[in-house]
């Protein structure tokens, strides 16, 4: 899957990348660096499992800070998984919303709003 400027989450928004964002911001954020130089961040949204068990918000920023990817994924990051139809939705959602509003005020990514 390609890094995009702007992403669509089923069931939520649209995200874009802020022209603020920096790449200190996501090391104090949490992201790191895989060995082709992408910033990944892995955020369990089942507290009561372990990272590795657990459903994820996955977030990848591509090195020269143009373009992200951002799911909702299984355990082991097999599958992705729509949050918003699933049975345990309410919790998932709420810490599925705390996770991007801190993103969005730290200016890593903006909220699309189509007028």
């Amino acid at each position: 899957m390609a890094f995009n400027q702007k992403v669509t989450v089923a069931g939520d928004a649209t995200y874009k990348i802020s022209n603020q964002i920096k790449k200190y911001t996501l090391g104090d954020l949490g992201f790191v660096t895989n060995n082709a130089g992408v910033y990944i961040l892995h955020r369990a949204l089942e507290p009561e499992k372990s990272l590795a068990n657990s459903i994820q918000l996955k977030i990848s920023v591509n090195q020269d800070l143009t373009g992200f990817k951002l799911s909702t994924v299984s355990a082991g990051d097999v599958v992705r998984v729509d949050i918003f139809k699933n049975n345990h939705a309410d919790d998932m959602v709420r810490l599925y919303h705390f996770f991007i509003d801190e993103l969005l005020a730290r200016g890593v990514l903006e909220k699309v709003t189509y007028d």
